[in-house]
């Protein structure tokens, strides 16, 4: 065993290295030499902390004969290990890799060089870097990384070109600004969407990937934590789960509507009326689903920077949605009539025969018990979002209520782990 570094005192220490632990007694003594040297060669003041996520083997242990700040995190899953290692680093600026051996040690001094510099958050790149044979999986390699890191450009702006990268570096203030609060695998996607919605500085520098030291399977599972990232990303931006989707289904099953209205073409009849109503139901109600997933989104801090859109949501109340909806279901119920009056007065021909249709009449009153339908949706909608807006008091402590849901939210007690070591 080395010799363990002497901890500084708190107002020296500029950088902290968490590593996330769990059952990681192979690989745990050779990662904190490994970043102890790091640090230390690159005439750096830091500490080395593990968050150990309840190992059952001799990790703990490990860590303090090492010289290691132990962080007791009893909430199970990544991101929590890491959000409490974090929480009780001492460091101005910190760097997280995993405990494995996989990440490059002697990197840390380049994540440091980035957030001297200004950067809020550093992210790691592999592709830009060396990816040993057999250290990354062909499906994460071709596939999974690839795709849930253009999903973050796109729907979120990160403009980084590895969202999974293990090792990376943020400074403690931008730490507590980012407010995390995925427990589980999803930390590593909401850290990088959180700060490009924030408009942080972010960089990215290259870092090599080697065959993790393990002799056991990762904790990694392919396909279920991929679904897992993928799933935050998209209840994330609603906009792109919810409202874009909804709004191509309403506005097609409208134009369809009114194309078979006007006659457009010999081939559109009542079964395309069906259709065209049925999609713009389906339309509405996915963006009301929209609606409600943003009001959900704030309830539980989750959003954190206005858009176009929440601003427009912002001037939406109760009684503007009811009476909107009113409206609709009211010109759709008109039509309806026009609609009945137009068959009865068809089925009082003298040359009516039982079992013929007025074409016309029929195509009006699937359009108006479409807009009946909708009507009536918004106006019920409007009274379940306007549940969101109801005022907290303000003047008087959180009830119980309000500290539940946030256990619920973040899954974990609100302290911080214990925290071990010298």
């Amino acid at each position: 065993m080395s010799e363990p570094l002497t901890p500084p005192t708190d107002d020296e220490l500029e950088v902290s290295v968490v590593l996330p632990c769990l059952n990681e007694e192979v690989t745990l003594a050779a990662s904190i030499r490994a970043a102890r040297e790091a640090l230390e060669g690159a005439g750096i003041r830091g500490e080395v902390v593990v968050a150990d996520n309840g190992s059952r083997d001799r990790s703990p242990q490990i860590a303090v004969e090492e010289g290691a700040r132990l962080v007791r995190v009893a909430a199970r899953g990544y991101g929590n290990a890491l959000f409490h290692g974090m929480s009780a680093a001492r460091g101005r600026y910190l760097v997280f890799l995993d405990a494995d051996l996989s990440y490059e040690f002697a990197h840390i001094p380049r994540f440091v060089a980035e957030l001297r510099r200004g950067a809020d958050l550093v992210m790691g790149s592999r592709f830009k870097g060396t990816i040993d044979p057999q250290a990354m999986p062909w499906l994460h390699r071709r596939l999974g990384t690839p795709v849930l890191t253009r999903i973050a450009n796109v729907f979120y702006g990160c403009r980084i070109s590895d969202i999974m990268c293990g090792m990376r570096g943020l400074t403690k203030e931008a730490f507590a600004r980012l407010g995390l609060r995925a427990g589980g695998m999803e930390f590593a996607s909401e850290i990088p969407i959180k700060a490009a919605l924030l408009n942080m500085k972010i960089a990215e520098i290259p870092t090599d990937l080697h065959p993790d030291g393990r002799d056991r399977p990762p904790h990694l599972r392919s396909f279920r934590d991929g679904w897992r990232h993928l799933r935050f990303m998209l209840l994330f931006c609603p906009t792109w789960l919810f409202f874009i989707p909804g709004l191509a289904l309403a506005t097609g099953g409208i134009a369809l509507i009114v194309a078979i209205l006007l006659g457009i073409s010999p081939y559109m009849g009542l079964i395309t009326c069906l259709i065209g109503m049925a999609t713009t139901v389906a339309g509405v109600q996915t963006m009301l689903l929209g609606i409600a997933t943003r009001g959900f989104e704030q309830l539980r801090r989750l959003r954190v920077r206005d858009t176009a859109l929440d601003r427009f949501m912002e001037k939406l109340t109760l009684e503007k949605g009811i009476l909107a909806g009113s409206l609709v279901a009211a010109g759709g119920a008109l039509i309806l009539a026009i609609a009945v009056v137009q068959t009865i007065s068809f089925m009082s021909d003298p040359g009516y025969n039982l079992g013929l249709l007025d074409l016309t009449s029929t195509k009006l009153a699937l359009f108006g018990t479409t807009l009946l339908v909708v009507g009536t949706e918004i106006v019920f909608a409007s009274f379940f979002l306007g549940l969101f807006n109801i005022e907290p008091l303000s003047d008087q402590e959180p009830a119980p209520a309000a500290t539940s849901l946030r256990l619920n939210v973040r899954g974990v007690p609100d302290p911080t782990g214990d925290v071990e070591g010298r």
